[in-house]
């Protein structure tokens, strides 16, 4: 990163911390911006014309603006500048409060500069990559992606990551809800899977203590017969700038859709799995084909939150 030092907004009002961690970071070659005031420091975030920040690290306990406050700031500026808190009276209340803010990290001091400066760099990449990703999707108008799988070679896992990889970076997603979106895509390809292609029955789930597993069994016998294993799962996936659409259909007999369109407190039931609760839940819009075996899922654009 010499070509391109990491620039970092620290931000103390203690003189002596203040010079120490900003020797400690200059000496590995970044490029520190030290303010005692939080006021000044926020003026640098929102200069457009400034070089554009990797991170800021902030102490909590200040006079005036505290750290919490630093955090607020910054994010209502720029949501993906990724904050790190400093604190000599670190607690569990503290912690928890500073990464529902978006802090990324919280140091408790006397600071292990070793650690400080391990963890500065490893964000500093993160972010770069990030901001990387960002620019170079700028200029996408269309996106498509057509994936085919037979039953038994199908990897969910991979798939789910696949269709996840871009949602940050185009603002279809945030850092704090990308796994549930992800859980969301997951179980709708477990039911195109099992309870479409497979075509098994969610009363087979027994006591997952017990010596058998019916649906387990079921499940790995009807992935070796040739009628259910040869079965595809197709994937869709189209997006815009304001748009992510995935669509995912299989082979089965399908479903009645009518269980779907239930009320979130009626539908969890057997027939229809715990799955589709959750996927009405977190995407915008939530569709079926007549027959029961395609639906379709939407995410639309949204500003990034902290």
């Amino acid at each position: 990163m010499s070509a391109n030092p990491p620039h970092v907004l620290l931000i103390d009002d203690d003189e002596s911390v203040l010079e120490m961690v900003g020797e400690a970071l200059t000496h590995y070659g970044m490029k520190v911006h030290a303010f005692s005031d939080g006021e000044r420091a926020i003026r640098l975030v929102q200069d457009a014309a400034s070089t554009p920040l990797d991170l800021v690290i902030s102490d909590i306990n200040m006079e005036g603006m505290d750290g919490f406050d630093v955090i607020h700031r910054v994010k209502a500026i720029q949501a993906d500048l990724p904050v790190v808190l400093m604190t000599g009276q670190a607690s569990l209340d503290y912690a928890i409060r500073a990464m529902r803010m978006g802090a990324v990290n919280l140091f408790q001091k006397p600071l292990t500069m070793r650690e400080l400066v391990k963890s500065v760099f490893h964000l500093v990449e993160t972010h770069r990559d990030f901001r990387m990703a960002q620019a170079g999707l700028k200029g996408l108008v269309r996106e498509t992606r057509h994936f085919s799988f037979r039953s038994d070679e199908l990897d969910v896992p991979s798939v789910v990551k696949h269709l996840t990889d871009r949602l940050v970076p185009m603002g279809f997603a945030t850092k704090n809800n990308l796994d549930v979106i992800a859980i969301a895509f997951h179980e709708a390809l477990v039911n195109a899977l099992e309870h479409g292609n497979l075509e098994l029955d969610s009363s087979l789930k027994g006591d997952l203590l017990g010596e058998k597993d019916p649906y387990l069994e079921t499940l790995e016998a009807r992935l070796q017969d040739p009628l259910h294993g040869a079965r595809k799962v197709d994937v869709f996936l189209e997006s815009t700038p304001d748009r992510f659409e995935v669509s995912i259909r299989d082979e089965g007999p399908g479903f009645d859709t009518r269980i779907a369109r239930q009320p979130a407190d009626d539908n969890l039931t057997r027939s229809c799995g715990r799955g589709l609760p959750l996927i009405r839940l977190v995407l915008d819009e939530v569709r079926f084909n007549d027959q029961g075996n395609q639906i379709w899922m939407v995410l639309h654009k949204k500003g990034l939150e902290a």
